[in-house]
């Protein structure tokens, strides 16, 4: 099953030689890298959400392609693009006791300015676990909380910090120690130090 939380559009780019069928994901450029994700011709464009008739193969070069088929597996399309970088860059997070559970398939971003000198923001294709935790910060966006993404149940649940509580409990998810630290005036905030950069 493939989750995205954004958008994906189908591109067709005829060459000498035919015509290509692809997502894009990220920037060409600069400080900049874009994702190409193959697709078979009848492919149609991919809302945001879970899609289970949807999955990721591999070319044979072994990248990462976007396939019609059902499984088990999870897969995640995730983008961190918000606003203008220089109000914050966008990053994408796993927890440090899920490193095992995550495995990074293809890793994109972009940017503002020269080379990316005013900020970035990053995009991955991810193979993830149950009981996973992910963390997408939207650049340029300072006051909005972080999205929060828990893959549990066969399904990937999307909350943020201000409900991540009640969340959980819903869907019967038990947040690692050490995952937030509770500030009486803001409430929950993460802790830097039990996550790490996709």
């Amino acid at each position: 099953m493939l989750y995205t939380n954004i958008d994906l559009k189908k591109r067709e780019i005829e060459k000498e030689w035919g015509i290509l069928h692809q997502f894009e994901i990220g920037e060409i450029g600069r400080g900049r890298k874009m994702i190409y994700l193959p697709c078979a011709p009848e492919m149609e464009d991919i809302t945001e959400g879970l899609h289970k008739e949807l999955s990721i193969g591999q070319t044979k070069a072994g990248r990462p392609r976007i396939i019609r088929k059902e499984e088990e597996r999870y897969y995640m399309i995730l983008s961190s693009e918000g606003g203008y970088t220089r109000r914050g860059d966008g990053f994408i997070q796993g927890m440090e006791q899920d490193k095992d559970k995550i495995k990074v398939l293809a890793k994109g971003n972009g940017a503002d300015g020269d080379a990316g000198r005013i900020g970035t923001w990053d995009c991955v294709v991810l193979e993830v676990l149950e009981d996973t935790m992910i963390r997408v910060r939207k650049s340029g966006f300072q006051n909005v909380p972080s999205e929060i993404y828990i893959v549990k149940n066969k399904m990937v649940h999307s909350c943020t910090v201000n409900d991540i509580e009640e969340c959980s409990e819903i869907i019967g998810y038990e947040i690692p120690d050490g995952a937030f630290t509770l500030n009486e005036s803001k409430g929950f905030i993460f802790n830097k130090t039990q996550w790490f950069c996709l």
